[in-house]
């Protein structure tokens, strides 16, 4: 069978529009809900991801972290391979962060952390710790995250 040069240019560009939507799909900024209840501080995103590759990071991330831990107080408290769940403190604010699976290759990150004692007045940002292990994550996953307060 012979292919109509027309057909044929219009296949090729159908791909390659498919290709480059596909692309620009992925260039889109991983959106982080970020916000301070009464009593911690919430950093959560949903990220097209499988749940064991993101916990495989966090895992990665904190174990590099503890190792490095000698001018911090960093410290992994819990792990808890079966429900994706991590604990730890940088002894300032104690932080959990839970990895959720929402479908085959998407995932819901949300990550906890108290509000520290004896402070009355909200963290920078850039010392809270959820905000933190939030970046870091996406920096491990080469993610280009966006803070989006509440």
């Amino acid at each position: 069978m012979k292919l109509n040069s027309n057909v044929y240019r219009a296949a090729i560009c159908a791909v390659i529009s498919v290709a480059f939507i596909s692309g620009c799909v992925a260039a889109i900024p991983i959106a982080v809900h970020y916000y301070k209840t009464h009593n911690n501080y919430v950093a959560t995103a949903e990220v097209r991801k499988k749940a064991d590759d993101l916990w495989e990071a966090v895992v990665k991330l904190a174990d590099e972290r503890a190792a490095q831990s000698s001018n911090d107080n960093f410290k992994i408290l819990k792990k808890n391979d079966a429900d994706r769940l991590l604990e730890a403190t940088d002894g300032v604010q104690v932080a959990s962060v839970k990895i959720i699976s929402t479908g085959r290759r998407k995932s819901k990150v949300v990550i906890t952390a108290d509000s520290p004692e004896g402070k009355g007045e909200e963290l920078d940002r850039e010392k809270e710790l959820a905000a933190r292990i939030m970046k870091n994550l996406c920096q491990e996953a080469k993610a280009e995250c966006q803070l989006a307060e509440e």
